[in-house]
């Protein structure tokens, strides 16, 4: 019997042992411990090629959400937009055709073919905010619980349209252009207005 007990008891020892040299750290914690620093533009590197034009596909139609924010602005905001953050500040990929009107020096001029058309403006110039981290719904906030590598992320995806898309778009935009476009807009729910609103393209393509 004695036998029994103390091999029992040294089984509960090990599984007490086992317990307490197995826990679980979030990732930043690990990085803070290790003396490692989030680099943004790798991971926006690796997201933009992949995960991103993915989810260029899910864009809503800009029209689509000009007419169910007027017509239901709760269901539109829940249904169509997201947000990392609390308030009143929402985004939408949004996608459209429309016919350039003019060139500015910080931004593109547009008019968006819908019943009825709306003019709006492609930024260019002043890509900055979180529209674009927001709007895609790639970046989880359970994954970045640190507030400066979430400010990161939005900043090297501004840098990221700056450098590889208004680059290329810029040639191709001309007064009379007809394009398909794909991009973030900002929307404040206790202020919505679609008037000139301010797209940041991610993809513009010409069309016949």
């Amino acid at each position: 019997m004695k036998k029994y007990i103390k091999y029992g008891l040294l089984l509960i020892a090990i599984a007490l042992l086992g317990y307490n040299a197995v826990y679980i750290k979030k990732l930043s914690e690990v990085r803070a411990s290790s003396g490692q620093k989030f680099d943004a533009a790798t991971y926006v590197g690796k997201i933009w090629d992949e995960a991103l034009q993915q989810k260029l596909d899910s864009a809503i139609e800009i029209s689509a959400l000009r007419q169910a924010l007027q017509s239901d602005p709760e269901k539109a905001f829940s249904d169509f937009t997201k947000s990392l953050a609390i308030g009143n500040y929402r985004y939408a990929l949004v996608k459209g055709l429309a016919t350039v009107e003019q060139v500015n020096e910080d931004d593109i001029s547009i008019v968006i073919e819908s019943q009825p058309a709306f003019k709006a403006v492609f930024a260019t110039e002043f890509i900055y905010g979180n529209a674009l981290r927001d709007a895609s719904g790639i970046v989880k906030l359970e994954e970045f619980p640190n507030t400066e590598d979430l400010n990161a992320i939005s900043e090297a995806l501004n840098q990221a349209v700056r450098e590889k898309v208004v680059p290329a778009i810029k040639p191709l935009l001309v007064p009379g252009k007809r394009v398909a476009f794909v991009g973030a807009v900002e929307l404040n729910k206790e202020h919505i207005r679609f008037d000139n609103i301010e797209i940041i393209p991610v993809s513009i393509k010409s069309v016949s």
